[in-house]
């Protein structure tokens, strides 16, 4: 400020609309701005499903989200939307704050096109500049966007990619002795609770070089227990023959397979405990195979003998609109699973 680069200014802005513009009576709000049954049509419309207000409720309430969307003119119904979940995250070592992006939509009737002046534009580019940068609260932006989506964001300059998502199934092993026992817990004992926080707080140093999401006790608490649909998850204590404490995951059923949502261990015993997961899902009735959502930067890591990769055609994008990190410098660093996704 003493050097007069910085300054306090005081400025008004007009809206000057022209009445012939498309969307000039458009009116655009944040998280605040409307009542949780107002979303529900434009919901159903752009993703053809119903809408759970109690899962809506879970991101954007409970877990502090964040949106822009726009409402044909005021007071008038939403026909846009662009919403983000706040994720705590080691960046390179360093704690600090990303942000999810999901929920994007618009009205299948205003989808004339998506260039400069659509309406999914004007809500990407706000909401980038609001959330995701430097300068704003969220330094990165990650999603899961389908293939059409991120071609268009990239096309229009919003997004860059950093990393594929792809599928690894572990087949059935003939070893029918597991190595690892598996025991099922819900984290209400304070014993509990010390021991996942005493995992984590091994995990993460061992991503210092890394990116990857805060996974200690009130997330994890958050993510499963929390969720409305808690009862599709299993959280399970891993330990090793000599009863020594090794791993916590998290399993859904997936297609009656086993889908791996969350591995919170250090890094070297990740084979390990994907190992034993192998060895303890053949043992299962029917065998059900274990699968694993995974960044591409770190299938060396999980890739076991036997096992093959499918192509999930999703690309991990990063904000390249608003000023933050390049893509350069994010690509392959992501560690990110299925639990990472908000709605899986």
């Amino acid at each position: 400020f003493e050097s007069g680069q910085r300054a306090f200014q005081i400025l008004t802005f007009e809206h000057c609309g022209l009445p012939d513009k498309e969307f000039s009576r458009a009116e655009f709000g944040a998280i605040d701005s409307y009542a949780v049954e107002e979303i529900a049509e434009l919901f159903s419309a752009s993703f053809g499903v119903e809408f759970n207000a109690a899962l809506w409720r879970w991101k954007y309430l409970t877990g502090k989200g964040r949106c822009v969307l726009a409402r044909q003119y005021p007071q008038g119904p939403i026909i846009a939307h662009y919403g983000g979940a706040p994720r705590a995250i080691h960046y390179f070592g360093k704690p600090d704050t990303a942000i999810q992006v999901c929920d994007v939509m618009v009205m299948p009737g205003e989808r004339r096109r998506y260039g400069k002046q659509s309406l999914f534009f004007k809500t990407a580019t706000t909401f980038l500049e609001r959330e995701i940068g430097y300068n704003v609260d969220h330094l990165l932006g990650f999603g899961f966007p389908n293939q059409k989506a991120m071609n268009i964001a990239k096309r229009l300059g919003l997004y860059q990619k950093t990393d594929d998502f792809v599928e690894v199934i572990y087949p059935v092993t003939e070893d029918k002795n597991a190595s690892l026992t598996l025991e099922q817990v819900t984290l209400e004992s304070s014993q509990e609770q010390n021991a996942l926080q005493s995992v984590w707080d091994t995990m993460h140093p061992d991503f210092s070089a890394a990116i990857v999401g805060v996974r200690d006790v009130a997330y994890m608490r958050y993510r499963y227990f929390q969720h409305p649909h808690a009862e599709k998850y299993e959280c399970y204590r891993v330990t090793s023959a000599a009863g020594e404490l090794v791993a916590y995951v998290v399993l859904k059923n997936h297609n009656g397979n086993w889908l791996i949502m969350d591995m919170i261990c250090p890094l070297q015993s990740i084979a390990t405990v994907l190992q034993g997961l192998r060895e303890w899902s053949t043992a299962q009735q029917g065998q059900p195979l274990m699968m694993l959502w995974v960044t591409r930067g770190w299938l060396d890591t999980v890739l076991l003998y036997g096992a093959s990769v499918n192509e999930l055609n999703i690309e991990i994008p990063c904000n390249d609109w608003n000023p933050g990190p390049q893509a350069e410098t994010l690509y392959g660093a992501w560690w990110l699973t299925a639990g990472d996704m908000d709605f899986m």
